[in-house]
């Protein structure tokens, strides 16, 4: 039973419907099919089919006629069909008020999704990540030792000269640790475009112009943001909450990378 690609699909319950399939099950959000630029539509196509349309709409030819496989139940059943997709739904559509999407129309994360995937990445990188860089830094696992001695004999000048000796030690460990979160997203978002706390969530990053895990260029640039917030004050909690008020709900991380987080998988690159 093979797994597709996030997207709009026939809904399966409603003839007249699309679905929105997330890349593992169906979701809530529905869209009426019929719109007068049907004819021309994109979504819910693979992106090979999306491609053919936007070089039909380019030369005036027809577009190839899709051969799509679409969801039943759980898993997926291949038939062939000529679906027909719309471009925008109608205005009077509920779901355009309640799902904001990107410009291919995959629905954009919750910001509450994009904090709790923070939240268990962040788990998973305190433990990992905390103890190889405590166990890189075994200076600073003896300035502690030290610390503790000095403070149970009341030693108030040694306390003052270990404070002084952590400086070295504790911003080595803060490199260490920075340098592991770095590769940690750098290897999640350009192979499967999930993080574990991504993946729990339901949830991936892409670029916002097209699907797909990121390109290392691409990636890289997502951890500027997060590189500055070390030297500047409330930047990285002005990044962390930008998407509350951003019509595109990207994090300032996003807008200089031009990537989107949104519901579903990402498909795999083909080889």
């Amino acid at each position: 039973m093979s797994q597709q690609p996030s997207g709009w699909y026939d809904d399966p319950s409603q003839p007249d419907m699309l679905r929105y399939w997330d890349g593992v099950s169906w979701t809530n959000h529905t869209a009426p099919k019929k719109s007068p630029t049907a004819s021309q539509s994109t979504i819910g196509l693979p992106q090979q089919a999306r491609s053919d349309q936007a070089s039909a709409d380019r030369t005036g030819a027809a577009a190839p006629t899709p051969t799509t496989p679409v969801p039943q139940g759980s898993g997926w059943q291949s038939q062939s069909q000529t679906p027909q997709y719309y471009q925008q739904a109608p205005a009077n559509a509920q779901w355009m008020y309640n799902i904001r999407t990107t410009a291919d129309g995959i629905p954009l994360a919750s910001w509450g999704r994009r904090l709790g995937a923070w939240f268990i990445d962040g788990i998973i990188i305190s433990l990992v990540g905390g103890a190889v860089s405590w166990a890189a830094t075994p200076r600073m696992g003896q300035l502690f030792s030290e610390m503790m001695t000095a403070a149970e004999a009341n030693d108030s000048a040694r306390l003052t000269a270990i404070q002084g000796e952590l400086t070295g030690p504790a911003l080595q460990f803060s490199f260490i640790l920075w340098l592991l979160t770095t590769a940690y997203c750098l290897v999640f978002w350009t192979t499967t475009a999930q993080t574990p706390g991504k993946m729990a969530l339901g949830i991936s990053v892409r670029r916002a112009a097209e699907p797909g895990p990121l390109p290392l260029g691409v990636a890289v640039l997502r951890r500027l943001v997060p590189l500055a917030g070390q030297f500047v004050p409330f930047l990285s909690l002005l990044d962390g909450l930008w998407p509350l008020w951003d019509d595109k709900r990207q994090a300032l991380h996003d807008k200089v990378a031009g990537t989107q987080v949104v519901q579903g998988k990402q498909p795999r690159k083909q080889a």
